[in-house]
């Protein structure tokens, strides 16, 4: 009995030692705090306050090293404090991010996982704009409210617009005649400059004899007709003209129109009106130069075929007519059917009215044909691609295999001159389907030369090594597509191998020429496809990514140039820890301090003040500039600072300053404008000293905003 007693009081004391409940295990107890509340350093790296999950990271159970920490949560960096001697779970924010702005910030929750964020309010509060949240430039857009969208806000919101449920009236609108309605707002009914309708149905159709150029305008035009490839209703319209073939043999005829208008189309018919009759169709192909419809009608034989043009109210159409020898349709649709493509021999691909059948990493809009390249040894294969019309932008295909299924396709790539290069390394027969962002007409040629080898930094298997914090001169002649992480399809590559002793983020740097367009990414060593830690690409040097977090081991830095230029690459790493969050910082007395070895900080301008001005910002700014904010660099000996904006939301400057006063003095070339998609950045070899990192933004921004730094020997 006694012996129960005392058993039962100790175990009294050491309920109440601890803040741990009695009715859970405290292996399982991912909360609880360090016995004194310390924040040890372990052997994992570990460190910070014990707390609730969402601010400083969790503490569980007891451990002896790493191995004993895993929670099975993604998105928290584990690691067995020492000091402690219990596990400590960190959350790791980037790695719940989901890469969408307009769904809200998602955050780690160190006991619960990832949690998904507040989607982003862009409400103005103003009744005369449409408030929409824009992923491409993660930002607010405020559109002037235009319900019927003929791009004229009503009066009443500053437009013109007395009609806002009619898109043919506006102040925007011709004035028709004949109709008792005030198309463009002025007061007036038909008044002396008032348009009638060209070529509005077959009865008053333009006709075209001959090859030309004929402009044809949708001013005052009603929707007659219809088609399978258009629009109809609404603000849709449509003009006729009539292809007419003379006594003789059948004849192509071949029409390109080009506009502004989104909504034009093209069909061409054996009958007016009637919709079983439509001989060939072609929707709009919306490029950066303007937009594209094609058609081809073959072997029409003498009479008058009506083209109808259809497209938005207001629009002006140019078509370019072509009457050809009749010829058959390209019988190369797929790879079944695929045509012979000799070295040396350049084919023409006609586009026009081809179906897509092919999937492709580059992406298309017009239909393409293939051809079959077949080699009796091993060889250099060189695959050329130009548009014969300046329609569209080509893109070429390499395939082998069974050659129809994604997985077929060896490389590709989309570009005004496209070029794909490959080693064959024994006797086969390679596809190469061609297609454009519109259906040009695309010139091919293959050339095969004698075989070569890859050199040393071709492969990720023997990749050669890369010292962090130093740049390599890369260069991509004789490289050709091997490594396929999903950053850059088609794009010349190459592989470093770069070696981390601990857990850390990593800077990822590419510079690339002018014109080029370029990617950089990290992986594991066996570069699997798909399997980047993390991938940046654009056409604005320099190229970055960054990876947070990654596990010590070898990896590989990938570098990708679409033209084969050369290129520099630079990996910068610091140890990983949670990001800094930047609550005031408004002044010069408030900076918060950067550490000697870098980080990562998460601040937001938007209420911060405009304290200081910028070197590099737009002219014409009011006093002060943008709303900024400020930390504190302290150096005790020369290093290379790099400082990195990437992910920020909103049109950013960067200003390092020489902190002897406040703000300190300006240094030369250290003023960095972002307002393309990658914002701020700079490279900086900075002597020993103190200096001000100035947060701010270009031309009046301001914002949610990310830093990262990292600090390297120089």
């Amino acid at each position: 009995m006694l012996r129960r007693l005392a058993l039962l009081a100790l175990a009294a004391t050491l309920a109440g030692c601890g803040s741990q409940s009695s009715s859970r295990s405290p292996f399982l107890d991912s909360g609880a705090a360090g016995a004194s509340g310390a924040a040890g350093q372990g052997a994992g790296g570990l460190g910070g306050a014990a707390g609730d999950g969402s601010a400083g990271g969790a503490v569980g159970g007891p451990c002896v090293d790493d191995g004993q920490c895993d929670d099975g949560l993604d998105c928290t960096t584990d690691g067995c404090d020492l000091a402690l001697g219990r596990c400590r779970h960190e959350p790791a924010q980037s790695r719940c991010d989901d890469g969408v702005y307009c769904n809200g910030a998602e955050v780690c929750d160190a006991k619960r996982g990832c949690i998904a964020g507040e989607p982003v309010s862009c409400s103005d509060d103003d009744t005369c704009t449409i408030d929409t949240c824009v992923e491409a430039t993660r930002s607010c857009a405020h559109a002037p409210r235009d319900a019927d969208g003929d791009g004229d806000p009503p009066w009443n919101c500053g437009g013109g617009d007395c009609n806002d449920g009619n898109p043919d009236v506006s102040s925007l609108a011709p004035e028709i005649c004949g109709n008792g309605v005030d198309d463009d707002c002025d007061g007036e009914l038909d008044e002396d400059d008032c348009s009638s309708p060209r070529h509005d149905t077959c009865a008053d159709a333009l006709e075209i004899t001959a090859s030309g150029s004929y402009p044809m305008s949708l001013a005052a035009a009603s929707s007659d007709y219809s088609a399978s490839c258009a629009g109809s209703g609404g603000s849709f319209r449509d003009v006729v003209a009539a292809l007419v073939v003379p006594e003789g043999p059948p004849v192509d005829i071949d029409v390109v129109a080009t506009s502004t208008d989104p909504g034009l189309a093209l069909a061409v018919s054996g009958t007016c009106g009637v919709a079983s009759s439509e001989l060939a169709c072609s929707p709009t192909y919306v490029r950066q130069t303007g937009n594209v419809a094609r058609v081809r009608a073959r072997g029409l034989g003498p009479g008058a075929y009506p083209l109808a043009v259809f497209g938005l109210a207001g629009s002006e159409v140019l078509l370019r007519v072509e009457y050809l020898p009749a010829a058959p349709a390209p019988s190369n649709e797929t790879c079944g059917t695929a045509l012979p493509l000799e070295p040396g021999e350049p084919v023409l691909a006609r586009l026009a009215g081809v179906a897509r059948d092919l999937e492709s990493a580059c992406t298309s809009s017009a239909g393409e044909l293939v051809y079959a390249l077949t080699l009796s040894a091993a060889a250099d294969v060189d695959l050329y691609a130009t548009s014969a019309d300046g329609l569209g932008t080509p893109s070429l295909s390499l395939r082998g295999g069974a050659c129809a299924g994604l997985a077929d396709e060896r490389t590709c790539q989309s570009a005004d001159n496209a070029h794909l290069f490959v080693r064959v390394s024994s006797p086969s027969t390679l596809y190469v389907s061609v297609s454009a962002d519109a259906p040009s007409d695309v010139r091919v040629l293959a050339r095969v030369g004698a075989p070569s080898s890859p050199s040393a930094d071709e492969l990720c298997d023997g990749a050669p090594p890369l010292e962090a914090g130093k740049s390599v001169n890369v260069s991509l002649a004789g490289h050709t597509d091997d490594i396929s992480l999903g950053c850059l399809s088609g794009a010349a590559d190459a592989a470093y191998r770069l070696d981390l002793t601990e857990r850390s983020d990593v800077l990822l740097v590419e510079r690339i020429s002018s014109g080029d367009v370029g990617a950089v990414g990290l992986a594991p060593p066996e570069c699997r496809v798909g399997g980047a830690l993390s991938c940046g690409t654009s056409w604005a040097s320099p190229v970055r990514a960054v990876a947070r977090g990654v596990a010590p081991g070898s990896h590989r830095a990938v570098v990708e140039s679409q033209y084969g230029s050369p290129v520099t690459l630079a990996a910068y790493t610091r140890p990983a820890r949670p990001p800094v969050l930047v609550p005031f910082a408004d002044t010069c007395e408030t900076a918060i301090d950067i550490p000697a070895d870098g980080g990562r900080f998460l601040g937001n301008t938007a209420n911060a003040s405009a304290d200081y001005e910028a070197g590099c910002d737009l002219g014409g700014q009011p006093a002060g500039g943008a709303p900024d904010q400020m930390l504190r660099l302290k150096l005790s000996r020369p290093r290379r600072v790099v400082l990195d904006m990437k992910g920020s939301g909103y049109d950013t400057l960067l200003d390092v300053r020489r902190a002897d006063t406040c703000p300190g003095t300006e240094l030369a070339a250290a003023c960095a404008a972002g307002y393309y998609q990658d914002k701020s950045f700079l490279s900086l070899l900075l002597p020993a000293g103190e200096y001000f990192v100035q947060v701010d933004g270009y031309r009046g921004g301001s914002g949610e905003w990310s830093l990262d730094v990292f600090v390297a020997e120089p």
